[in-house]
């Protein structure tokens, strides 16, 4: 993503050493308060870290000195590391607008509860105000009077609260306009002041709703700040704010701000890296199956469980560099496995095999946990005093951003990422640094990653700049001193007037039909009249099954020559309705009646993604609208209870025809999610 700051670098650094002209009196003595009094050009010890300091001071150059006209017109983007401190540079920020510009009222949207959890710890009773030493003596205000009003969970909403807070946390969900709690909040914070937008984890907020949401503010928004540590989507789309930092994991290890990781691959003839369909009993050797398949789909519609042997061999290295990572805490903490999964039976084995295999204490997270399991993932760090804390933690795509656990040292990677987001927010996991009373800053840490050399990583281990140890057996050990490697020099922009600006597009411009360019709507209109236009569909239910092939003969052509020529055909290939066809329908009704319900839950959560819905809030009422849709196109109006195995087998069988026919009406699941209680 370009950095947008880049043709300014130059003017900026004059600025800093001439100290700050043409700020705002409280901006300089705020900034003053901050900078190390032997050293103007760095922060004081204990407020923001040298790299905080640096986004900070480019956010107050961008707002006060280049302005919104010239940069930051929807919004300023900083690009942190995870475990680079986002809380403490959102707290800075406030401090001083609140000092400096008399702005009383923050807002902080986040993308999930994790995210919003953490974030409510931080600034609950001005927690991180305190810690940091960001209220200066002479303010009009102290780190009590910054009211927090967190939305959800059982905690207070409503008109009263979130006009008298000075901060107020929500997870962006609550601000939709489908729904009446989102409306009334967007409604509230509409009719307050102005306001300061902190868009946390922003790679998410391309999605309809998620734009409509920061439109809408947009007129009540004084200044806009995202923050992220990993500013590209999985889908390839980027935050409509201008990036003016990045602190990368190379400047991050660089500094020794987080932990080195270090790659440990089994080998790849003694760990053969298998996969089983759960539903089939199909087998497959990782390097056959199509994983950007899987993720495009989505997790949870997938079904493969790696087998039990390669499962366990690669649960005993990983516990064997969980022993080393324990030895290395010297009992201040409790190191943790964190094993990533590729769907949820596959985290249910592999959580089962660590409690009652290998007796370690481990703890499921997926979208089928409740809240005190959530809770339980969100507090393992603070289970050290208790007698069995949990040692293992086995996840799907759960816990990724927002999720932070320092005690992370271990993770064991079981599904291939094809996703460079996915696999630097799930291996950001293990890189922030356990801190506390008794342990060196300077002291080293590892994240040691059990990775098969068959998932084919090496892109992700390049971006860390991770050492990698090639066929390890289970009774390997190491020492840490021969795990690090040497950190990378940090690379800093030394002549940024040689940088290249890129102009911004010409809106005169016009190309005199030379070039075809097709704009797409990125939002559509909901359907008001949805179920007309669900039972409008029409499926193709005649079929054609593959049951026997015989090759007769071959035709081929040579190259030297322009003739054809007939070969003897090989042996007859028989294919029986297909391994996965065959293994399915032998399941007993019930079996199958559940993986319809499943996949239909499934379904929902995809379409509803697809059309940048929170599945969570939605899926209920997608999955009803569809259940009811199946009813009455092939059940006859019955219930999948009554159907009988025919119908059963036919309502398997068309399911992705009616994944594929729902999605392809415009605002149909628009339609359901908005109006499918009316």
């Amino acid at each position: 993503m370009l950095n947008r700051f880049t043709p300014y670098e130059e003017e900026f650094e004059r600025w800093r050493r001439e100290g700050y002209p043409g700020v705002k009196p409280e901006t300089y003595r705020y900034i003053d308060f901050l900078t190390a009094p032997d050293n103007d050009l760095a922060p004081r010890e204990g407020t923001l870290w040298r790299h905080q300091w640096e986004a900070f001071l480019r956010v107050v150059y961008a707002h006060e000195i280049l302005g919104k006209e010239v940069i930051g017109r929807n919004g300023l983007l900083v690009n942190l590391v995870t475990g680079g401190g986002k809380t403490a540079l959102m707290a800075a920020i406030i401090a001083w607008l609140r000092y400096a510009h008399e702005v009383h009222k923050f807002v902080i949207l986040c993308p999930n509860l994790i995210v919003r959890d953490r974030l409510q710890a931080d600034f609950e009773g001005g927690k991180v105000f305190r810690d940091r030493d960001l209220i200066p003596q002479d303010a009009d205000f102290q780190a009590g009077d910054l009211v927090l009003t967190t939305l959800g969970g059982g905690n207070t909403g409503g008109w009263a609260n979130l006009f008298s807070s000075n901060i107020v946390l929500g997870n962006i969900h609550q601000f939709y306009t489908s729904n009446t709690v989102g409306q009334s909040n967007l409604s509230a914070l509409m009719n307050g002041p102005d306001c300061v937008l902190f868009n946390d984890e922003a790679h998410n907020s391309p999605a309809p709703e998620w734009d409509s949401t920061l439109a809408r503010l947009k007129p009540k928004t004084r200044l806009r700040i995202d923050l992220t540590a990993t500013p590209e989507r999985a889908d390839g789309q980027t935050p409509d704010s201008d990036l003016i930092y990045e602190y990368t994991v190379q400047d991050a290890l660089a500094d020794g701000l987080i932990k080195t990781p270090v790659v440990y691959q089994p080998s790849i003839h003694t760990v053969e890296l298998t996969y089983t369909d759960a539903r089939t009993g199909e087998r497959r050797r990782v390097e056959e199956i199509n994983w950007e398949e899987v993720d495009r789909l989505g997790l949870s519609a997938t079904q493969w469980v790696t087998d039990d042997e390669s499962m366990r061999q690669q649960m005993a290295i990983a516990l064997r560099r969980l022993e080393e990572q324990e030895r290395r805490a010297k009992g201040r903490y409790q190191p943790i496995l964190f094993v990533v999964a590729v769907c949820i039976a596959d985290a249910e084995k592999a959580a089962h095999t660590l409690n009652h295999y290998f007796k370690v204490k481990t703890l499921l997270v997926t979208e089928q946990s409740d809240e005190e399991d959530r809770r339980k993932a969100r507090e393992l760090g603070k289970a050290q005093h208790s007698r069995q804390p949990y040692k293992a933690v086995v996840s799907v795509l759960m816990l990724r951003e927002g999720w932070d656990v320092p005690e992370v040292g271990v993770i064991l990677l079981l599904r291939k990422f094809s996703s460079k987001v996915y696999g630097q927010q799930v291996i950001g996991r293990g890189l922030r640094r356990v801190r506390g009373k008794n342990i060196d800053p300077s002291e080293p840490q590892i994240c040691a990653i059990v990775d098969h050399p068959k998932l084919e990583h090496q892109w992700l281990w390049d971006m860390f700049n991770a050492k990698k140890r090639e066929n390890v057996s289970i009774d390997d050990l190491f020492d840490e001193t021969e795990d690090l490697p040497p950190p990378l020099p940090k690379q800093e922009l030394t002549k940024p007037h040689l940088v290249i600006r890129v102009p911004d597009p010409d809106p005169n411009f016009s190309d005199d039909g030379e070039f075809v360019v097709q704009v797409s709507e990125t939002q559509v209109q909901p359907l008001k009249h949805w179920k007309a236009a669900l039972q409008a569909i029409q499926y193709e239910l005649e079929g054609v099954e593959i049951t026997r092939v015989d090759i007769e003969e071959v035709i081929g052509k040579e190259l030297s020559e322009n003739r054809w020529e007939s070969h003897t055909a090989p042996p007859t290939l028989l294919r029986e309705k297909g391994e996965t066809y065959r293994t399915l329908f032998q399941l007993d009704d019930d079996t199958l009646r559940d993986a319809i319900k499943q996949r239909l839950l499934e379904i929902a959560e995809e379409l509803l993604d697809k059309a940048g819905y929170a599945p969570i809030e939605y899926k209920g009422r997608v999955y009803k609208a569809l259940i009811e849709h199946i009813r009455e196109k092939f059940l006859d109006g019955e219930t999948l209870g009554a159907a009988t195995r025919e119908q059963l087998e036919l309502v398997w069988r068309i399911l992705p025809q009616v994944k594929k026919k729902v999605q392809s009406v415009p605002g149909l699941v628009e339609g359901i999610a908005e109006y499918g209680d009316e």
